[in-house]
């Protein structure tokens, strides 16, 4: 998938997450689909969000994109990488969900972080159990299931 295309005639990319995205994150971060999908449920309180969110951006180690649709943001993924792995997080607004996002951000993460961290070699996906959404994101990417992750390799 190229770093970015068109969709219903919007152009469709990766942004890097910037300071102005800390009130963004957040209300994705306590939408309650999110939080039900989260293998901790607990809504986040803002003083928490505030620490990660500073913690996020400067930290080499971790790289965290916006999935943009032309000027309006559609979605969030997050690597948080420890060698030559990288796990992953990501979500759908929630007035993109069911429309082929999550796909798409799979797709585009995957290349811009070969791109980005050329060292890493593996991706893991942790899926929460009965979140068939996300399970069938990972397998329409390329991803396969090995001891409860989804993993894939460049």
């Amino acid at each position: 998938m190229p770093e970015a295309f068109e969709k219903n005639n919007k152009k469709i990319y990766l942004r890097n997450v910037s300071e102005n995205d800390i009130d963004l994150l957040f209300a994705w971060a306590n939408d309650p689909l999110v939080r039900a999908n989260s293998f901790s449920t607990e809504p986040i309180p803002y003083e928490d969000h505030i620490k990660w969110f500073s913690d996020l951006i400067n930290d080499e180690d971790r790289r965290q994109y916006i999935l943009m649709e032309d000027d309006e943001a559609a979605g969030q993924i997050r690597f948080n990488i420890s060698g030559e792995e990288a796990e992953i997080g990501y979500s759908v607004s929630p007035e993109k969900r069911g429309c082929g996002y999550g796909q798409i951000l799979l797709e585009l993460g995957k290349t811009r972080l070969k791109e980005d961290r050329p060292e890493v070699t593996k991706l893991i996906g942790r899926v929460k159990k009965g979140n068939r959404a996300s399970e069938a994101c990972f397998e329409k990417c390329g991803f396969a299931k090995v001891s409860g992750r989804f993993e894939y390799n460049y």
